[in-house]
């Protein structure tokens, strides 16, 4: 009872969310039940008085109960016709919603809770089961049959009980006591009782089987999903499959783990098939004996012919009703357990505080950013990338952020934007512990290209702007600052050719030309802060360099931080910053660092052969 206490309890949640997004499709649901069940009983009454009338060669009322039962059948049949072709675009829509939701809720939560292994799990586990078993277009199919059962089984029960009231005309013998009333009733009540009992252990059976093949499953969707959506279809990787001859190595990743799906997915759908062939031996069992129940009262006068077909038919619909509750409620079992999992992810908090105070709103645009006694690890390692780092810095001036790969500059700016927070010690903006302001109005601060930057297959237009106001002067301006202006003019559309082909015909470019595309977009922003994390790490030493030489034009007015390994970014920058193993171990100017012989002097010379003056 607990399990299927929960089971609806998550039902009834989901269809709250349905009827939140669309306030018409429960409400019209039930009015379907109600035409479908009218059309049911005003055949079953109009049939059997069809049938006692010709029985009688009243021909001419004959002909008037086939014309009604002709036109309550146009009727009916009409009207729900209607219904359920309204339903054919509002199934598409709860399709789309369940993963629109997942989405959406995957970019509320802050990056850090994001990065988990178990979060993404998530996320694919509830497509792929959604996928294949259906989601809330089919929870809400199954509710909609439980609930024209349950009004059935009230209307069938109703006639029941009215055929078992029915006193037969010849009381004779062992058959005719069993056609009294309260015998029939007793001998109904007793069946009634055993199928319920039959059907709860069935229920309660298989509910135990299909939960612990549940428990038993592991990530194996997470592996394939990333074979599926990751692997076949990244053009990079597809270049190297082909290089390396990867071909049957990763086909047969994939079938390891597709096996391994399948496997669980059989085994629940051969649970569902017993479960499914146990409760119509039940179902045919209680329909035997409610077929002899009929059959006893017609032979003793009870009832008449056509009162049997109509009682006959109450009993089947009695019958099928039952076994459509029993089928239902075993198909929400199953989806309400992977959906438990779907809404559990919608419950997940993040890990970050949100935060509510606004930025200030400064005229000159210059702001105090701090760190304060800073550590921080990752989440699931305890070995510290950022180690007491303490530094202060004003917006209006350019500074580098140096030192070799793993130092922790890429990491530092993270914590900077509140991609991650510390796990020590604090960050300040104007004094103030950065948690405490909105984020949104935060990272509003903030034009950021880092390593990992991101393009999509959109139109170069929309990777520019990133969802802010159209401004085309603007998007020429940053163009041209970020060196891309004649690329996206060679571009057979300019600003309306789609990037990428997995949208589009659109046109492929190369790692530097994203790069640009993506110091354009930073620029757009046209935020205080401009960070470029290795944004010219694509680039050979002659090509940063032309870059680098427009810096001052594309920053001015601005804060611009440069993360990089290269050492030839920082001839542009007021202030520089070296970290080592997660320190700051030397800050001051392009000069002095040099003349101090240290480390970012030992970095200087070993490159400065690749250097352009």
């Amino acid at each position: 009872m607990r399990e299927f206490i929960s089971i609806h309890k998550t039902g009834f949640r989901l269809l709250k969310k349905i009827h939140h997004v669309d306030s018409a499709i429960i409400p019209l649901h039930m009015l379907e039940i109600f035409l479908s069940l009218a059309q049911i009983y005003a055949e079953l009454f109009l049939t059997a008085e069809l049938i006692d009338t010709l029985l009688t060669k009243n021909f001419t009322l004959a002909m008037k109960l086939a014309a009604g039962l002709l036109l309550v059948n146009l009727f009916f049949g009409v009207a729900v016709h209607l219904i359920k072709r309204k339903f054919h675009g509002m199934k598409n829509k709860l399709w789309i919603l369940f993963y629109v939701w997942l989405r959406e809720k995957a970019f509320s939560l802050d990056y850090e809770t994001m990065e988990k292994p178990e979060v993404a799990e998530k996320i694919l586990f509830s497509e792929r089961t959604a996928d294949i078993n259906g989601c809330l277009g089919v929870l809400l199919y199954h509710y909609y049959n439980i609930l024209q059962a349950i009004l059935n089984i009230l209307l069938s029960v109703s006639l029941v009980v009215y055929l078992c009231m029915a006193k037969p005309i010849a009381v004779e013998g062992f058959i005719g006591s069993l056609a009294l009333p309260l015998p029939s009733t007793l001998l109904f009540t007793c069946v009634l009782a055993g199928i319920i009992l039959c059907s709860f252990k069935v229920f309660r059976y298989f509910s135990q089987t299909q939960k612990e093949i549940f428990d038993s499953h592991t990530g194996v969707e997470n592996k394939l999903g990333y074979f599926i959506n990751t692997v076949y279809g990244n053009v990079k990787a597809a270049k190297m499959i082909r290089l390396y001859g990867m071909k049957d190595m990763i086909f047969e990743n994939t079938m390891i783990n597709e096996k391994q799906s399948m496997a669980y997915f059989e085994k629940m759908c051969d649970v569902g098939r017993q479960e499914g062939d146990a409760n119509k031996i039940v179902n045919s069992f209680f329909t035997i004996i409610s077929y002899l129940l009929v059959a006893l009262k017609t032979v003793t006068g009870a009832i008449t012919v056509g009162a049997f077909t109509r009682y006959a038919g109450a009993l089947n619909q009695f019958g099928n009703a039952c076994f459509a509750i029993i089928s239902s409620n075993g198909e929400l079992r199953k989806i309400c357990t992977y959906m438990k999992e779907f809404l559990a992810f919608l419950d997940m908090e993040s890990l970050h505080e949100k935060g509510s105070i606004p930025i200030e709103k400064r005229d000159d645009g210059e702001y105090e950013l701090a760190f304060e006694n800073v550590s921080f690890h990752y989440p699931g390692s305890d070995k510290l990338v950022l180690k007491d780092v303490n530094c202060k810095f004003h917006t209006k001036g350019k500074l580098a952020v140096v030192g070799k790969n793993g130092a922790g500059k890429t990491t530092f700016i993270k914590l900077l934007c509140r991609l991650y927070e510390p796990t020590k010690g604090r960050i300040t903006l104007n004094g103030i512990d950065i948690r405490k302001y909105d984020e949104e109005e935060y990272r509003r601060l903030f034009g950021v290209v880092f390593q990992d930057f991101k393009l999509f297959a959109l139109p170069v237009w929309e990777n520019i702007t990133a969802g802010f106001e159209l401004q085309e002067d603007r998007i020429w301006e940053s163009l041209q600052q970020a060196d891309a202006k004649e690329l996206v003019s060679g571009m057979p559309n300019g600003l309306e050719t789609f990037l990428y082909k997995n949208l589009e015909d659109g046109v492929e470019i190369s790692g530097g030309e994203a790069q640009k595309l993506a110091l354009a977009r930073a620029l757009y922003k046209d935020a205080p802060v401009v960070i470029l994390d290795e944004p010219t790490a694509a680039l050979d030493p002659k090509a940063e360099a032309e870059i680098y030489s427009h810096f001052n034009q594309m920053v001015e007015g601005r804060t611009s931080i440069y993360i990089s390994h290269r050492m030839s970014s920082c001839r542009f920058c007021d202030d520089i910053i070296v970290f080592e193993d997660g320190r700051i171990v030397e800050r001051g100017s392009h000069e002095e660092l040099l003349a101090s012989g240290a480390a970012y002097a030992d970095i200087w010379n070993a490159q400065a052969k690749y250097y352009v003056c």
